[in-house]
């Protein structure tokens, strides 16, 4: 029951009213609430400011975290000499990437393969209607092979040009794009364009199938020319489906003509072997010339397929020796108007025909289909698919792609015209010069706001919120302690006997702090000098890294025989197992060489020898692992070899053989364990100090946590209280209406008794 509802409180009595009690109520909120009010009122300042100061703590945080990854340190500029629409080619270098320069010339830029059809009149007509097929019970089909594959287009009577275009597209997967064009001719406007998806030669179209269709459709075939990609070869006439694996004439044994020439004088022409197994095609093409005996030609034969085909020249067949159907075709690859092979080609060739006739006894059965291409002058060829063709740094090189990502490790080459250009590749210091130019502001920015939340001003009177919580406080000194340090870190420094001497470079400590890099911290203020920052960085990028963000990974283990000297004059045998080193999981045994022969060490002096065995040892090709050997006192009668072996990749090394021989270079059966390192830079710190800071578990969010706590628990306590006050005063009310009542109920019977006995004193008088 809410005081004062009931506004007749006091009518009895005069005194109990609903005004006192109010009054008593509200004087007792305020004696209970005013101090839960006024902590509330300094949470909820506090709150705010601390929200001000979040903001600047967590844009100083990411400053600092940007500095203490190391992908900062890492990052590439590249400057072309060429830039804008005139560029041959665009560079893109990745963190990961070594690459300083690099030069490219543009020959020709991969393109797609295109092809249009004659005019249609409509495109919703029916491709047999509009061309006048009639096909085989109204129906016909073609094909198109692309990379070895064929894919059969089935028409029939009621298949429309836009139809075709979808049945072209369903069937090849995406591999090839059809779209109806209209071009706007009066007479037949519309037209079937047909291209590959993508670029290069390997994806180029050819065609098979009803000639008449094909015909009609503006693609007539060339027979005597076959697309790379659609070369499947020809079986022998009556081959049957036996022994696919052979190719055998009627010519039999060859062993009497060894050494007769294929060819008059003068003549040249190829023969290309396909062997197919399962889904894959592999084409070796052999040049054959004057000088060619059959004996030769089966040399030639084992030798450029890797054996996988071979002339027995006691039967004088051909046979795949890996099992595949073989087949052959007569002819080799096509040229190009000016003489160049084109490799994306075939052509057959009438010498190849005659000699295959003749020398073995071979006629093909030509009526296998194969990817044909049209006439070359075919204007319905609108753009011949081609590889780009281009130089880096001199090199030759064809790829498929204008986009070429495989000539360096993390590099993207964009070839875009045909060209010159070089690119100049460099560290990125602008990036990494204007993360330290906002560290600086945001760290500025961040003092300003701390400064101002916990000064204390006695002559003002005035005080920041946060003067006396130590969490707050302390964050400045956390901070400034890591910022002004200075540590150390492995690094080299050179070493020279005068300030003319070029010196050589020694591995030692190198003590670092921000300072030596430009950030320098003055009555409270942060600063950057980025000329000083360029200068100390190009110095030495490696050893900023460190400093900036630190390291890890194992250690280099560097082995250093003892000194030797006396290797002899006489060559030195290695037994099996008397010499063994193990590195990256692999044994090597140094009693054989690489591809197995037997190895002798051998050497005019200690030097030869030494290079020798330094020579054999790297010839393994082990990744990380160097052997190396030092002269001391070159030239001198006390003149020693020192054998030196260096592990890079975080491998343990293990030397292990006959420990009398292995004395022999100084060395003895040993295991050199690579320790794992890690060392924190000055960012790397920062990073994991704010990150303790702002974790709810740090100085600043444990405050921030608690103060949301405390906000809670003053929120509860208050209306706790309230309800408190306001159940006892809503008892005291029904008390005091009670009270109220009985006091009315007395005075009535005293204002009736007061009425009977003034009553009687009129009557009496």
């Amino acid at each position: 029951m809410a005081v004062g509802s009931l506004g007749s409180l006091g009518i009895g009595s005069g005194v109990l009213t609903s005004d006192t009690l109010n009054k008593l109520k509200e004087a007792e909120m305020n004696a209970h609430l005013g101090l839960y009010n006024s902590q509330l009122e300094t949470n909820t300042s506090r709150q705010k400011d601390l929200a001000e100061l979040e903001a600047k703590l967590l844009a100083f945080q990411t400053a600092v975290n940007s500095l203490g990854d190391a992908s900062q340190f890492n990052k590439k500029k590249v400057s072309p000499s060429v830039s804008g629409d005139s560029a041959a080619a665009s560079l893109v270098v990745g963190s990961l990437s070594n690459l300083t320069n690099m030069k490219v010339i543009v020959d020709q830029l991969a393109q797609k393969d295109v092809y249009q059809s004659n005019g249609f009149k409509d495109k919703t007509a029916t491709v047999m209607g509009s061309l006048g097929i009639e096909g085989v019970d109204g129906k016909t089909s073609f094909t198109i092979t692309q990379d070895g594959k064929d894919y059969k287009i089935d028409i029939d009577e009621s298949t429309t040009v836009s139809q075709l275009a979808e049945k072209i597209n369903a069937a090849t997967g995406g591999k090839v794009e059809a779209k109806i064009v209209n071009t706007g001719d009066r007479d037949n406007p519309y037209r079937l364009v047909v291209q590959s998806t993508e670029t290069g030669t390997k994806n180029n179209i050819s065609f098979s199938g009803d000639e008449d269709l094909l015909n009609a459709m503006g693609w007539g075939l060339d027979k005597d020319s076959i697309s790379a990609g659609g070369l499947y070869g020809f079986r022998p006439t009556g081959a049957g489906d036996t022994d696919k694996d052979k190719i055998t004439g009627t010519i039999g044994s060859l062993e009497d003509k060894k050494q007769e020439k294929l060819l008059n004088q003068g003549e040249k022409t190829s023969l290309t072997f396909v062997i197919k197994n399962g889904e894959r095609y592999d084409r070796f093409t052999i040049d054959i010339n004057d000088q060619t005996t059959y004996e030769s030609l089966a040399e030639d034969l084992k030798k450029q397929t890797n054996g996988k085909v071979e002339l027995d020249l006691k039967t004088g067949g051909f046979r795949a020796t890996n099992g595949g159907q073989l087949s052959v075709f007569d002819g080799g690859y096509a040229t190009d108007a000016e003489g160049n092979i084109d490799q994306a080609n075939y052509a057959r060739d009438e010498k190849a025909t005659s000699l295959l006739s003749s020398k073995f006894g071979i006629t093909l059965d030509t009526s296998t289909p194969q990817g044909y291409n049209v006439a070359s002058n075919n204007e319905n060829h609108i753009q011949k698919g081609m590889d780009a063709i281009f130089s880096v740094d001199g090199v030759k090189m064809t790829r498929p792609t204008n986009t070429i990502t495989d000539i360096a490790p993390d590099v993207t080459l964009e070839l875009k015209q045909k060209g010159e250009i070089t690119f100049n590749v460099s560290q990125d210091t602008e990036a990494l010069a204007q993360s330290l130019e906002s560290l600086a502001t945001a760290y500025n920015d961040l003092m300003i706001n701390l400064n101002a939340a916990t000064k204390y001003d006695p002559d003002a009177g005035t005080k920041g919120n946060f003067v006396g919580v130590s969490e707050i406080y302390n964050i400045k000194s956390e901070i400034n302690n890591i910022l002004l340090q200075t540590i150390t870190v492995d690094g080299t420094v050179t070493v020279g006997d005068s300030e003319s001497s070029e010196g050589i470079e020694v591995s030692s400590k190198v003590s670092l702090s921000l300072a030596d890099y430009g950030l320098t911290l003055n009555d409270g203020v942060l600063s950057f000098d980025s000329g000083k920052f360029n200068s100390k960085f190009n110095e030495d990028p490696e050893l900023a890294e460190k400093f900036f963000v630190g390291s890890n990974g194992f250690e280099d283990i560097d082995l250093a025989g003892d000194r030797v000297s006396n290797l002899g004059s006489e060559n030195i045998e290695f037994k099996e197992g008397s010499f063994t080193i193990t590195y990256n999981d692999t044994t090597i045994d140094l009693s054989k060489t690489p591809n197995g022969d037997p190895f002798v060490l051998t050497g005019a002096d200690d030097i030869e020898k030494a290079k020798n065995l330094v020579d054999h040892i790297n010839s393994f090709g082990l990744e990380g692992l160097e052997a190396s050997f030092e002269i001391i006192n070159q030239g001198n009668q006390n003149q020693q070899i020192q054998f030196k072996i260096k592990g890079t990749s975080g491998s343990n090394l293990e030397i292990q053989g006959d420990n009398e021989f292995l004395k022999k270079f100084g060395l003895s059966s040993r295991t050199l364990y690579s320790v794992y390192k890690e060392e924190t830079g000055t960012f790397g710190m920062l990073k994991n100090t704010m990150g303790e800071i702002m974790s709810s578990e740090g100085s600043f969010g444990g405050y921030k946590e608690s103060l949301t706590k405390e906000s809670k628990n003053l929120n509860e306590t208050i209306e706790s209280t309230k309800a408190s006050i306001e159940s006892r005063y809503d008892t005291m009310w029904s008390r005091w209406a009670a009270y109220d009542g009985i006091i009315a109920k007395l005075n009535n019977q005293a204002s009736v008794i007061a009425n009977m006995i003034n009553a009687a004193n009129n009557q009496n008088s």
